[in-house]
């Protein structure tokens, strides 16, 4: 019976092989890799079969992660439009902690490689599920007179596009994201929300 991969063994090799990448490039040989590693050549290939899978595993990595801290900051949280901030701001927090991690990212998807369009397919995937799940609680918020009438879709789309561009922004040194979010969070998203009338004094 073949031998299993050690999914924790395979996760922290996967991270270390991403900052030798992100140095090197994505024409690193497997061979120069397992050396940069410090493992055998087979040890390698067993748990990656070429560089485009390490790639493909530290993307996979990043939003099972992302995805766990958003979820998190989430769970507690009633409206949706203070969800919706929650997103936002972690997010920014989780590539705060990971400031190599975007850089390194485009500079991998720059060199492109045998499985780019496979990558952009699978962020395509995750990414839409996560619009598609912002979208419907946003207009769930609008059925339950919480949130005003708007496009759900538009003001999310915006939403992750000022995210995407603050991180951007960030890597190249050009960009305030706390400013940008509070503006974001001042003109976009509390606009949104419906006021319940304030009862008066007998």
């Amino acid at each position: 019976m073949p031998r299993r991969p050690d999914v924790a063994r395979r996760q922290e090799l996967a991270s270390a092989a991403f900052e030798v990448l992100r140095t090197r490039g994505m024409q690193t040989s497997m061979s120069e890799l397992a050396d940069a590693l410090g493992v055998k050549r087979p040890t390698l290939y067993f748990y990656f079969p070429d560089i485009n899978v390490v790639f493909e595993t530290v993307l996979d990595q990043t939003y099972r992660a992302l995805t766990e801290l958003v979820l998190a900051r989430v769970k507690n949280v009633d409206h949706p439009l203070d969800r919706l901030r929650a997103v936002v701001d972690a997010s920014i927090s989780f590539h705060r902690e990971r400031p190599n991690l975007i850089g390194g990212l485009f500079q991998l998807w720059a060199m492109g490689g045998r499985g780019f369009q496979s990558v952009l397919d699978r962020e395509r995937l995750a990414v839409v599920a996560a619009r598609d799940a912002l979208v419907a609680d946003l207009r769930g918020g609008i059925a339950r007179k919480q949130v005003r009438e708007c496009n759900p879709e538009r003001v999310v789309d915006l939403v992750l596009a000022v995210i995407d561009g603050v991180l951007v922004h960030h890597v190249v040194g050009i960009a305030r994201p706390d400013a940008v979010i509070e503006e974001l969070a001042d003109r976009i998203i509390e606009p949104l929300r419906v006021r319940k009338p304030r009862r008066k004094r007998p």
